[in-house]
């Protein structure tokens, strides 16, 4: 189990390696944009578009990783407080509920990335076909789905 979660972690590592490229390509967007349109009277055509592709890669590739560091939020005052049993219960079923939710939205950015790249939408400034930005958030969900497959197995584990 301590493999497969430190593959997963890896994974999460070098995924976000590539979203922080995403945030680079925001920033280095934004001041060609600003210095462009500022001092030449030449603004970037479809900044806001790249912006946006590239915003969605750097969310979608950083989440993972925040999730196995422990960055986002919960609410464990009250669970706390709860006896042992029902806390290993709410855990095992709040992992599982996480993980059927993650595997939904998986599906559901594959199944819309194939149907932004059959039907060949792109950008309207920028030309940029849309369909990879979908599939970006789908592969961002598989190591989500694994951290909550390995927190619901840990959490049978620990009971």
């Amino acid at each position: 189990m301590e493999r497969f979660e430190r593959i997963t972690k890896n994974i999460c590592k070098k995924l976000e390696l590539v979203g922080v490229a995403g945030y680079l390509i925001m920033v280095l967007v934004n001041i060609i944009d600003v210095v462009g349109s500022k001092f030449f009277k030449w603004p970037l055509p479809g900044a806001f578009e790249v912006t946006s592709f590239a915003q969605v890669i750097a969310i979608a590739l950083t989440i993972p990783l925040g999730l196995f560091l422990g960055f986002h939020l919960s609410i464990d005052f009250i669970f706390e407080k709860l006896p042992k049993t029902p806390r290993y219960l709410i855990d095992i079923f709040v992992s599982t509920v996480l993980t059927v939710f993650f595997v939904l939205v998986f599906l559901q950015a594959l199944e819309y990335g194939y149907s932004l790249q059959i039907s060949e939408e792109i950008g309207s400034v920028s030309k940029i076909p849309l369909y990879p930005f979908a599939y970006v958030i789908a592969a961002g969900t598989v190591p989500i789905i694994l951290y909550y497959i390995i927190s619901t197995i840990k959490s049978i584990k620990g009971r």
